[in-house]
């Protein structure tokens, strides 16, 4: 005999908008993270070529402070795409190294591009664009804010 069916559970945050944010930001990233697993790369390794793409010459601590991440956590990304043949190193004041793409890494942003753009029109294809205007404004908004 089938065990009897149960309701769904009453989300009891389900009127809270950080919670809904997340929700929708952790729904879209899997399905980013899916595409990138196609390439054969971490999101994280994508939003940092994309950075090194759009600013040629920047070094990793200014990637890690636009994204509020630590330089622990940086070393070892960018260390594992410059391994991989993906992003080279330029002395630049001694100490400081400048990022560059090389033409494997401007390769495989185009595909990270292409994937990004297919999943935005997925997921927001459908959105017009004074709504989409008005979201980012809003997003820009709360990310603006101090955390206390």
């Amino acid at each position: 005999m089938k065990a009897p069916v149960s309701p769904p559970l009453r989300d009891p945050l389900d009127h809270l908008l950080g919670y809904q944010l997340r929700r929708a930001s952790m729904h879209t990233l899997t399905g980013l993270n899916e595409a990138f697993e196609g390439l054969g790369v971490r999101l994280t390794e994508a939003i940092i070529l994309r950075f090194v793409e759009a600013n040629p010459g920047c070094n990793q601590a200014e990637i890690g402070r636009a994204l509020g991440v630590t330089r622990t956590n940086m070393v070892p990304v960018v260390a594992g795409l410059v391994d991989a043949g993906l992003v080279r190193r330029e002395v630049a004041d001694g100490r400081t190294h400048a990022l560059h793409l090389t033409p494997d890494g401007v390769a495989l942003h185009g595909r990270i591009d292409a994937a990004t753009r297919a999943h935005e029109e997925h997921f927001f294809g459908d959105i017009d664009a004074a709504e989409r205007a008005v979201l980012m404004q809003l997003c820009q908004r709360i990310r603006d804010r101090p955390l206390k």
